[in-house]
């Protein structure tokens, strides 16, 4: 017998969205983790050349927005914008937007907000070709691990009454990612040993099929 799973009427018991945007048992996790495990799905890459009229700098511009989602303890969108200042390594605040729609609902949607310290875009380097990478090998995303300090990120009082970061900022020690490329549409034998993926189940019995099967 199968069973349908049923479709969530409210919003309180649909799994990744809440009707409060930042709600305790979310704020006080990332507050006790030591790490911001981000899927990274997109990047925004603005460059600006010679005289822009009176509204712009005239200087040359190159500016980068990176877009992410968090996957748990819910589903958290993620910006990453970048700095010229130097200093502290970057750091992370709370935000929100209330203007999307669910289930013809409206629902105040979380927004995480992270800050690089990029004086020479080697971050934003770093990211950009680590999803690029990705895509090209057929993945969905980039990751990326934002550390922090254990226990910081709680909100204030008055953060939970504007439901976002209003006297609070806290700091990012530091990040890894991942740089990866593999060949796509390639027999699963000739993927790492230690990959979920790999097999051997389609190795030719011959070895002069090897190269045949690689062409």
């Amino acid at each position: 017998m199968f069973f349908r799973r049923k479709r969530a009427k409210g919003l309180t018991t649909w799994g990744p969205l809440n009707e409060v945007a930042w709600d305790d048992k979310t704020v006080e996790w990332i507050a006790k983790s030591e790490r911001l495990n981000v899927k990274v799905t997109h990047i925004t890459k603005t460059i600006s050349l010679g005289d822009m009229g009176n509204i712009f700098p005239s200087e040359d511009t190159t500016d980068w927005e990176v877009h992410g989602i968090m996957t748990y303890p819910k589903f958290i969108p993620v910006t990453i914008t970048f700095t010229k200042d130097e200093g502290e390594f970057g750091g992370f605040s709370y935000n929100r937007s209330d203007t999307n729609i669910f289930n013809k609902r409206k629902i105040n949607l979380p927004r995480l907000e992270v800050w690089l310290s990029d004086k020479n875009e080697q971050k934003a380097l770093l990211l950009n070709d680590a999803l690029r990478d990705a895509i090209s090998s057929g993945r969905k995303y980039a990751g990326v691990r934002f550390f922090k300090k254990t226990g910081e990120g709680l909100m204030t009082q008055l953060d939970k009454e504007y439901g976002w970061s209003q006297e609070c900022r806290y700091m990012i020690l530091g990040l890894v990612t991942w740089q990866e490329l593999h060949a796509g549409r390639v027999p699963k034998w000739t993927l790492p040993t230690d990959y979920n993926d790999f097999s051997l189940d389609d190795l030719p019995e011959f070895s002069s099929d090897l190269d045949r099967q690689l062409d």
